[in-house]
């Protein structure tokens, strides 16, 4: 039986969704939205930084910990249309961290490690993210699927979903210093 992003709903159970529909609606969700949602980060980290720059560290910090309970929800839905609409506020928030991420990092080198330091974020990025993230959640599923069967895999994403409460904390502590580490990165 195919499930739908870890929720308990299956795609066997939705009257006329195919697979491919429910593929193409949260491939839409995610980069349309998720897109809107992280150009949108990028410019308000712009307008605020202007005042003071710890706002390129408390934007992310606080779309990161603002997706957390609507994922928790999402991932704790039963109905697959209440489920996408819900779905919509963490889809905005977890693009949040792109934009003001890669502004504070290339403001935080000098001109002519730039490239070097984007290269290093990436590569940690999708190491961490798209290599050991996968792993480590399907690991988890795993060890819950005696407790909870099929449902294993919507509490291990809803596990991790908690990460992005101790990333939103280490944004948090990275503005108490962000201004003073930019100004000591361009001298």
């Amino acid at each position: 039986m195919a499930w739908c992003c870890g929720c308990r709903h299956s795609l066997s159970g939705l009257p006329g969704l195919s697979q491919t529909e429910v593929g193409f609606t949260l491939a839409l969700m995610t980069g349309v939205v998720g897109g809107t949602g992280t150009f949108l980060a990028g410019k308000l980290a712009d307008v605020l930084s202007a005042r003071d720059q710890r706002w390129f560290a408390w934007v992310v910090a606080i779309g990161k910990g603002g997706l957390v309970p609507f994922l928790v929800w999402f991932f704790m839905m039963q109905e697959f249309v209440p489920a996408l609409l819900i779905y919509l506020v963490p889809a905005f928030l977890g693009g949040f961290y792109m934009a003001p991420t890669f502004a504070m990092v290339q403001s935080l080198v000098k001109p002519e490690m730039r490239s070097v330091a984007a290269a290093i974020s990436l590569f940690l990025l999708n190491i961490i993210g798209l290599g050991l993230g996968p792993q480590a959640v399907g690991i988890v599923s795993d060890l819950l699927a005696d407790q909870h069967g099929k449902e294993s895999l919507r509490y291990a994403l809803m596990i991790f979903s908690l990460v992005n409460i101790w990333s939103a904390l280490h944004y948090f502590l990275a503005a108490r210093t962000l201004r003073q580490d930019i100004k000591r990165a361009a001298s």
